[in-house]
């Protein structure tokens, strides 16, 4: 009897230990747009280690604080917080305890947008000319707020033009498939990715009829901090306007850039010539600044052409070449864009329909996309602590190789979903 009650005991003191014990990560919510503690907004902690599974959820309180209990403290996670249709992402590595995220108040307009840089990138591929678009955009709304509509941000492309792909990544976010959709006016797009506070960037890439050459003419809608242009060094540009300079060859690459262009401004340029991107730009080997705005390697003295566009540009080669390998891997034959995200790190809007795992339970086409969209994010934060010295190659090595894994479970996943 005594041994008995001795047992008991001692599992009774167990699991008081255990639950005393349990590891948790604890953290604040804060709205940005407001200034004030996030109430009642529910948090999500997602574990890497089974993919992107759902481990625990809670509440935020009266001050904006929660704590979520993490079942294997041994794992990497993410603590998502869904706020007025856009998903908020802090990544929670191994070992973390605390979280802060802050969220955003959506908006159909916002009341200052600025274009920081917009890039365009050039290469032949046989009779066609391949070009690469990209946007710098700053969301400085006051107070900030995430714009988010159907229609966030508008784009022309030129006549013939046949659109391939597009993605968009948010302020330190993993760009993700964001595919604009027509308006209804000729060559007329828009894109419906929530546009954040902060820098994201928007790409297209679209091919056109080539015989040698073609002519450019553009005309922004909203001031543009600096153009740039990007072709290989085969290839021959010109223009009339005094406004392009040529700056400091990139990556193999010609460059030539314009500032300070205002709105209505009608700029014209010709590129003309064959050439492919050279193997420095197509591995996206471009380092990263060391903070935003700053420039690479030890300063010579000499004034930068560029100015902070450079970095732009880097960062627009390394947006093309990261988001091709996700294009490349989900790319179908023969198949149409997909549609715009509405949601951005949030999913895709979907038919309902439900698509077999062979691994798991059944999953929607949406939360599918979310656990993607998430994993990229995710990617592209230890890309970028790497970048910048935040993190020991042993630790980066071993979560980048479970990171690995993931994704490309999740893309046999859904391209597995596709097929059915």
């Amino acid at each position: 009897m005594r041994i008995a009650r001795r047992i008991i005991w001692i599992a009774v003191c167990l699991s008081v230990s255990t639950t005393l014990f349990a590891a948790k990560i604890t953290g604040k919510v804060t709205n940005g747009t407001t200034g004030k503690p996030a109430v009642g907004e529910e948090v999500v902690l997602l574990s890497l280690a089974q993919g992107m599974e759902e481990t625990s959820r809670t509440k935020t309180g009266p001050d904006g604080a929660f704590t979520l209990d993490v079942p294997d403290d041994r794992a990497q996670h993410l603590v998502r917080v869904a706020h007025q249709g856009v998903n908020y992402f802090r990544p929670a590595p191994q070992g973390t305890a605390s979280v802060e995220i802050t969220i955003y108040d959506s908006a159909k307009s916002i009341d200052h947008l600025v274009a920081d840089g917009r890039v365009f990138r050039f290469q032949t591929l046989g009779n066609e000319l391949e070009v690469s678009e990209t946007y710098v955009l700053q969301n400085q709304s006051q107070p900030p707020r995430t714009w988010m509509d159907d229609r966030t941000f508008e784009i022309t492309l030129p006549e013939g033009a046949k659109l391939e792909d597009a993605m968009a990544a948010g302020p330190g976010g993993m760009p993700i498939s964001s595919t604009p959709v027509p308006t209804g006016k000729p060559n007329h797009y828009a894109f419906a990715y929530p546009l954040r506070p902060g820098r994201s960037q928007l790409q297209v890439i679209y091919k056109l009829p080539y015989a040698g050459s073609h002519d450019f003419r553009l005309t922004p809608e909203i001031s543009l901090a600096e153009l740039g242009i990007m072709l290989p060094k085969s290839m021959s540009f010109k223009s009339g306007d005094s406004a392009f300079l040529p700056a400091n060859e990139e990556d193999g690459m010609t460059v030539f850039v314009a500032k300070n262009i205002a709105p209505s401004q009608a700029l014209s340029f010709t590129v003309s010539g064959e050439g492919a991107a050279p193997r420095e730009a197509q591995s996206g080997g471009a380092q990263a600044p060391a903070a935003p705005g700053g420039g690479l390697g030890t300063p010579t003295g000499t004034p930068e052409p560029l100015g902070n566009t450079r970095w732009y540009i880097l960062g627009s080669v390394a947006l093309v070449m990261t988001g091709f390998v996700i294009w490349m891997v989900r790319r179908k034959p023969g198949a149409e864009p997909a549609r715009a995200s509405a949601g951005g790190a949030a999913a895709r809007s979907s038919s309902g329909k439900q698509v077999a795992s062979k691994s798991g339970p059944r999953v929607t086409p949406q939360s599918q996309d979310t656990v993607l969209d998430a994993l990229k994010e995710e990617l592209f934060q230890l890309e970028t602590d790497k970048a910048m010295g935040k993190i020991s190659p042993q630790d980066y090595a071993s979560a980048k190789a479970g990171l690995d894994t993931l994704f490309k479970r999740h893309m046999k996943r859904d391209s597995d979903g596709a097929q059915k």
